[in-house]
C-alpha cells in the first residue's frame, strides 16, 4: 500500500462508488484527471481506495456532472470555491445550457413540421426571415434549421435602432401565453424575452439583441 494519509479509514474504490453515487470507471476517470485522486493504492494490484471524507467531494462531483457541468469547471469550483467564482462558472454553464436549449426548440419545430406533412422534408438553407438562399444573401447566423441572413441582420438592428429612438409610448406587451410558441425564446441561443432587452420576430422565428450583437461583431 502507498500514498496511504495517516489515521484514515480506507474504503474500497467499488464501495466508495456507492458511497458517492457514481460508478467505478468514472472514479478512474477521475483519478486520472487529477479531480478526485484516491488517498491510498495497492502497490501490487493497482487497487484504488479512498477516505470517507472524499464523499463529499465526489458527491459534490456527482451532483455538478448530473446537470453536465464540464469538469474542468468542476476542478476549478473544487479547488477554489469562491462564491463569485460559483457564480461566475455558473452563469456560463446557464448560458451552455440555454443554447442547448433553443437548439432543442428549434430541432422539435423540425419534427413536428414532419409529423404534420407526414414526410421527410428537404433541409433548407435559407434564411428563415426572409428566405433568400445562400447564394443571394450571405449566411450570417445558424442554429439548427434557423438560419438568418446579413441582409436580415441589418434591418433587425434597424428595427432595434428606430425603436429605441421612438418616443411614442409603447402599448402593453401581450402576456406570454397569448404569443405564437416561436415567439416565446430566440430561435438561434434559446433565452427569452426576460433574458434579453429586444427579441425580433420574423414569420417562423425570433432573433434576440445579443445574438444580432455578436452577430454584428464577428
Amino acid at each position: 500500500m502507498e500514498d496511504s494519509a495517516p489515521g484514515a479509514t480506507l474504503v474500497p474504490i467499488g464501495r466508495f462508488a456507492r458511497l458517492a453515487g457514481l460508478s467505478v470507471p468514472q472514479l478512474r476517470h477521475y483519478d486520472r484527471r487529477g479531480l478526485l485522486v484516491p488517498v491510498a493504492r495497492d502497490r501490487r494490484s493497482g487497487y484504488r481506495y479512498y477516505s470517507e471524507a472524499q464523499a463529499a467531494a465526489a458527491r459534490a462531483i456527482a451532483l455538478l456532472r448530473s446537470i453536465d457541468v464540464p469538469l474542468a469547471d468542476i476542478q476549478e469550483l473544487l479547488g477554489a470555491p469562491e462564491p463569485e467564482r460559483v457564480r461566475r462558472v455558473f452563469a456560463e454553464h446557464r448560458q451552455r445550457v440555454e443554447r442547448r436549449l433553443g437548439e432543442a426548440r428549434t430541432a422539435l419545430e423540425s419534427i413536428d413540421q414532419i409529423i404534420r406533412e407526414g414526410e421527410l422534408m428537404e433541409a433548407s438553407e435559407s434564411c428563415s426571415f426572409c428566405g433568400r438562399t445562400p447564394d443571394e444573401a450571405r449566411t450570417s447566423l445558424a442554429a439548427g434549421a434557423a438560419r438568418i441572413c446579413h441582409l436580415c441582420v441589418g434591418l433587425a438592428r434597424e428595427v432595434i435602432e428606430l425603436d429605441a429612438r421612438d418616443p411614442t409610448p409603447r402599448p402593453a406587451p401581450r402576456p406570454t401565453e397569448e404569443l405564437p410558441e416561436h415567439w416565446h425564446a430566440c430561435a438561434f441561443c434559446g433565452r427569452d424575452k426576460t433574458q434579453v432587452r429586444k427579441l425580433v420576430a420574423g414569420p417562423t422565428l425570433v432573433i434576440c439583441d445579443g445574438c444580432l450583437d455578436a452577430v454584428a461583431a464577428a
